[in-house]
C-alpha cells in the first residue's frame, strides 16, 4: 500500500520455512511494527491533507527525503545500497517512476475517500500484480485464483458504491490507477531482487520521487507551519521504517503468516478512520471490504 503502497509495495517472497523460534518471534515482532508504522502514516496523512491542508507534493517530499537519508545512513541490509545504478539502469529508474505514480494516487486518495477506503482499494495491487506476473514472467494462473480475482473487483464495488453517485468517482479511479501501478512496481521489483539489493531497490523509488517533484514543492515548504512539517516528518520516518520492516518480516515469516498479519493494517487504517475522522462505512461497504481482504489474502497466499 506499497503505496504504498504505500507506497513501495512488493509481494512477498517465497515462504523460508524454519525451525528456529527466535526467528520467528523477530518476524512477528517487525511485522506488527511494519502494521503500525503503515497506519500511524496513513492517518497523518489523512489528518493533514484534510485539517492542515498540506499538499500530496509535500507528503511525498517528506516521504522520499526520509527514505533516502534512513537508506543511506541507517538501513544495513545483505549489501549496502548504491546510488549510481538508480540514475543509470533503466529498470530501476522505471521502479522510480512507477513508484512515483503509484504513491502519489495513494496519498491524493486519502483526503476525498478516507483512510479506510483508499487503503483497501490500494491494497487491491496484490490482483492486479497477479495478472500482470501471468502475462510478462509467465507465472502460472489459476481458476481458483482467477475466481478470487473476480470477487476482489466485486468487492471494489461494493466499497466503491457510496452517496448514490454511481460506483466509481474520480478519487476510486485514481485509487485504481495506483494500484493498477503499484503492481507494475512488484514485477520490476522482483526482477531487481535477483541483481540489487533491497536498499538500492527503495532507494530507486525515494530518489525517483524526490528530484522530480522537488522544483514543485519548495514554494510551499515555507508555507508549512511546525506542527505540518512535525507531522510531515512523523508520517515519512512511519514509513519508510514500516517498508523496510515488512521486508524483514517476509524474511523471518512464511508467506501466509506474513500476508495475514498484513491484513491487519487496512482494518486499523479503517478503525481509525472511524473513530479520528467520522468516516463511515455502511453494511454494503463493511461487506466489499471483508470481500477484498479475503480475496486479496487468498491472492498472497496461493502462490501455486
Amino acid at each position: 500500500m506499497l503505496g504504498l503502497v504505500p507506497l513501495s509495495m512488493s509481494l512477498p517472497p517465497s515462504p523460508v520455512p524454519s525451525a528456529d523460534p527466535s526467528l520467528a518471534r523477530r518476524g512477528l515482532a517487525v511485522m506488527l511494527f511494519s502494521v503500525a508504522a503503515f497506519t500511524v502514516n496513513t492517518l497523518l496523512l489523512k489528518h493533514l491533507g484534510s485539517a492542515e491542508q498540506v499538499s500530496t507534493l509535500s507528503a511525498l517530499f517528506f516521504r522520499a527525503l526520509a527514505g533516502i537519508v534512513i537508506v543511506m545512513l541507517f538501513f544495513r541490509g545483505k549489501s549496502p545500497a548504491r546510488f549510481r545504478p538508480v540514475f543509470t539502469e533503466v529498470r530501476l529508474i522505471s521502479r522510480g517512476l512507477t513508484g512515483l505514480l503509484g504513491t502519489a494516487c495513494y496519498y491524493w486518495t486519502i483526503p476525498p475517500l478516507g483512510a479506510g477506503k483508499a487503503t483497501l482499494i490500494s491494497m487491491t495491487y496484490a490482483v492486479f500484480a497477479a495478472l500482470i506476473a501471468a502475462w510478462i514472467l509467465r507465472e502460472h494462473l489459476t481458476l481458483v485464483r482467477l475466481l478470487w480475482m473476480l470477487l476482489a473487483f466485486a468487492g471494489i464495488a461494493m466499497l466503491s458504491g457510496a452517496k448514490g453517485t454511481g460506483l466509481f468517482g474520480l478519487p476510486e479511479i485514481v485509487a485504481l490507477i495506483g494500484a493498477i501501478t503499484a503492481a507494475v512496481t512488484v514485477v520490476l521489483i522482483r526482477k531487481l531482487s535477483t541483481v540489487h539489493s533491497i536498499g538500492t531497490i527503495y532507494l530507486a523509488q525515494c530518489v525517483w520521487i524526490f528530484f522530480p517533484i522537488l522544483p514543485f514543492t519548495l514554494p510551499e515548504l515555507r508555507d508549512l507551519s511546525p506542527t505540518s512539517l512535525a507531522y510531515l516528518t512523523v508520517a515519512a520516518i512511519a514509513a519508510s521504517y514500516g517498508q523496510l520492516a515488512m521486508n524483514e518480516g517476509y524474511r523471518c515469516l512464511a508467506v501466509a503468516t506474513g500476508a495475514s498479519i498484513q491484513m491487519i493494517w487496512p482494518v486499523l487504517t479503517s478503525v481509525g478512520g472511524i473513530l479520528l475522522f467520522g468516516e463511515h462505512f455502511g453494511p454494503w461497504q463493511i461487506a466489499g471490504a471483508v470481500v477484498i481482504l479475503l480475496a486479496n489474502w487468498m491472492i498472497a497466499v496461493r502462490r501455486a
